[in-house]
């Protein structure tokens, strides 16, 4: 399997300062293109985000698949309310296009990258990865996703 290396960023917490791993995506958006930091979470089933977020990108919040977000306490005040949809992202570190399921959630929830990331890169992406010696510029990367948002087809033909 190929990889590429990101180092962890520092980020200061009300408990002090610690190291995450995260993982810069690129979004078109109504207004323009974003890049978010997800923290890359290796136990997460799923990508999660904030349902602001599903606006921003064009979603329909309400027309995803329902869901019930719960963490360790089963207690019904401590669940969240999701919906998740495909998404299409790019990782402008390696210019590879993602398309993942992700749950927009209701709330102040944060930005995780679950396991199944790695598994969302086109099988050819992953023997390019192999070969990758440089990281092209953001601006290459953009422009490589909105050449490819142009290119998807609507419709029947």
């Amino acid at each position: 399997m190929s990889s590429f290396t990101k180092k962890w960023r520092r980020q200061k917490t009300r408990a002090g300062t610690v190291y995450r791993p995260v993982i810069d995506l690129l979004f078109s958006e109504r207004t323009g293109h974003n890049l978010y930091s997800f923290i890359v979470d290796s136990g997460a089933d799923i990508t999660l985000a904030p349902r602001q977020l599903a606006e921003r990108i064009g979603l329909d919040w309400n027309k995803g698949s329902k869901v019930t977000l719960t963490g360790i306490s089963p207690k019904p005040e401590c669940s969240l309310e999701g919906r998740i949809h495909r998404i299409t992202a790019l990782i402008p570190d390696i210019a590879i296009e993602l398309n993942l399921s992700t749950c927009f959630a209701y709330g102040n929830a944060p930005y995780l990258i679950g396991r199944e990331w790695e598994r969302a890169i086109p099988h050819w992406s992953r023997r390019l990865l192999r070969r990758v010696r440089r990281h092209p510029g953001q601006e290459e990367a953009k422009d490589h996703f909105q050449k490819s948002q142009s290119n998807l087809a609507v419709g029947p033909s």
